[in-house]
Order: C-alpha cells, then structure tokens, then sequence
C-alpha cells in the first residue's frame, strides 16, 4: 500500500503547492483564498499554511508532509 505522500508526490510536482491549488483541489466549496485563511487561522482546518519568504507578498503554500497528515488525520477520524 502506497502511502499518503507518496500519493501526493505523484500527484504534484512541487513539494509545496500553493495555498490556492489546495485550497482548489481539496476544498472546492470553499470559494476565497481568504476565506481559506480565515478557516484555518481560526482552527476549523487544521492544516498549516506557509510562506518561502518573509515578505507581505509572499505566496501562502502547503508542505506535502502537512498536506498528508492533514489527510491522514481525517481518515483516521472517520474510521
């Protein structure tokens, strides 16, 4: 059985995608960026979101190891 990252790493070719193309991919009904944000700086997902540098315009990514053990954990809860 092949395991969560490695999925995901067949899937993207980045080992940190942005926060859009997760947000679009694994939260479709979720319509904003912001509202992406919002949902996971309050806690409501729980799932880490990064900047590569530190600047105000600095693109929002998602590490795949965060990505896969946010989807690990929603397995293991409904399991």
């Amino acid at each position: 059985m092949t395991s969560t990252l490695d999925q995901l790493r067949q899937q993207w070719t980045t080992p940190c995608p942005s926060m859009a193309a997760v947000r679009e991919h694994y939260f479709p009904h979720i319509r904003t960026d912001r509202r992406f944000r919002e949902l996971v700086r309050d806690g409501a997902i729980k799932l880490k979101l990064t900047k590569l540098h530190n600047s105000a315009r600095a693109q929002h990514v998602v590490y795949l190891t965060d990505l896969a053990n946010y989807l690990d954990t929603l397995e293991a809860q409904t399991a």
